[in-house]
């Protein structure tokens, strides 16, 4: 029975699979596996062999605790109230060291560079934008980041963060951790009027300029109200989310997500 338990569990390891699939697999076969092994205790002590019996019931017990904290995690939106998983990471020794170390690097570095892109607003009043994006204009937004991606200019890697760094930064902060990190400052970005709304063109050049999404709010005026009263001036444009980690019971889970597009303006009264 455990051979072709094993026999499974490596040959899970040659196929592509999504992180998540994959440990629910997993649970499946630890679970097989646990039955199993409750059977071989309860025959044991069937046989008169009460002392093997009774340390193998014990250890069906045992896994059931963890088999049952990993339903929580990978077949539920919820978390286990009693996990006893730190205290026994603590008993064991915890990380190493070194380990720690490159998790401080990698979340230090997790920032992306960010560039003014439409120069430097000193002195100059800033506020917030919302911006709403369409379906198409999401499309643009995927295929900027593609872009950059491909110049080497963006990394979608989690700052270079371990899958135990991403937990721990996850389960810190109920945050999910984004591969594009904090965000990304988008090259080429410039604000058009049309058909009466204030639109944000971007891209990695001028040439290959795209609508990504038009501002509906400045700060908390709207948007008609503050291009009557102010001229506004587009300051920065990030794009945030996108594809991003959220903590599993033992890893990392991957999961997929839209991009967001941030944006400061800077506006002055249209008396000066």
């Amino acid at each position: 029975m455990f051979s072709i338990l094993d026999m499974i569990n490596h040959a899970l390891g040659y196929v592509n699979v999504n992180v998540k699939i994959k440990n629910q697999i997993y649970i499946g076969i630890g679970i097989a596996g646990n039955l199993y092994l409750g059977y071989v205790a309860i025959r044991l002590m069937q046989n008169g062999a009460w002392l093997r019996g009774i340390l193998y019931m014990l250890v069906f017990l045992a896994l059931i605790y963890f088999i049952t904290l990993n339903v929580i995690y990978y077949f539920t939106n919820k978390t286990a109230k009693y996990d006893l998983s730190p205290k026994i990471e603590k008993l064991l020794g915890g990380k190493p060291k070194e380990a720690l170390a490159a998790e401080q690097q990698a979340q230090n570095n997790q920032q992306q560079p960010y560039i003014p892109a439409n120069g430097i607003f000193d002195g100059q009043e800033l506020l917030p934008a919302t911006v709403k994006t369409s379906h198409t204009e999401q499309e643009n937004v995927h295929q900027i980041v593609d872009q950059l991606q491909a110049a080497n200019i963006v990394r979608l890697d989690y700052g270079g963060m371990s899958d135990d760094a991403v937990i721990q930064q996850a389960q810190a902060t109920g945050e999910p951790v984004y591969a594009i990190g904090q965000g990304i400052q988008i090259p080429f970005s410039q604000l058009k009027l049309e058909n009466h709304r204030l639109v944000i063109y971007a891209g990695i050049n001028q040439m290959d300029q795209s609508p990504v999404g038009h501002i509906t709010k400045v700060g908390l005026t709207d948007v008609h109200d503050a291009h009557e009263d102010y001229k506004l001036y587009l300051a920065s444009t990030v794009i945030t989310g996108g594809m991003s980690k959220i903590a599993g019971r033992t890893s990392a889970i991957e999961q997929p997500g839209d991009y967001q597009v941030t944006a400061q303006v800077a506006y002055e009264d249209r008396q000066e």
